[in-house]
């Protein structure tokens, strides 16, 4: 069993896992769809109390409403593998993962359509404003979420779409 936080706005891009996946919703709104492709109409929105399943190797994706607080549990190991190459952009570099749960690899580039902005942008979104702290693609799915954090310490996810440039 594990506990995954997820920051208000974190689109969780498709992946599978090798065992059936069992989520509870212990805080907030979160909304769970299946498919290889990110697409928000698919998603079935899940609130506080909320129990659903990933079956096992079957594509899945997420979004957090809001802050969000998720129990998972299944008959280990649990492990996660994405459907498509997803990059993250961290102070420390672009990274290729293969799994959203583990580190990612080094690389000296991602696709140019990734990362229009970069860590430490100052940025302005519905959420609020604040700098970049990170960032994640989704190249496949054309999308690009940025990680914002805001001047009091608060963090939300937004896409490249949702936010503007101070």
């Amino acid at each position: 069993m594990l506990r995954i936080h997820q920051d208000a706005g974190y689109i969780t891009f498709p992946h599978t896992h090798p065992i059936d996946e069992n989520i509870t919703v212990v805080k907030g709104s979160w909304a769970l769809g299946m498919g290889r492709r990110f697409n928000r109409t698919a998603l079935e929105p899940m609130d506080t109390g909320t129990f659903g399943i990933a079956p096992k190797n079957m594509a899945h994706f997420a979004w957090s409403k809001t802050e969000s607080i998720l129990q998972v549990h299944g008959i280990g190991p649990f492990s996660s593998t994405v459907v498509e190459p997803v990059f993250e952009l961290t102070e420390e570099g672009v990274f290729s993962l293969t799994s959203l749960l583990l580190p990612g690899t080094p690389t000296s580039s991602s696709p140019s359509d990734c990362f229009a902005l970069k860590v430490n942008a100052k940025v302005r979104g519905k959420s609020g404003e604040g700098i970049i702290v990170g960032a994640r693609c989704s190249p496949s799915n054309k999308i690009t979420q940025y990680w914002v954090q805001k001047a009091n310490g608060e963090r939300f996810w937004a896409t490249f779409q949702e936010l503007k440039v101070r």
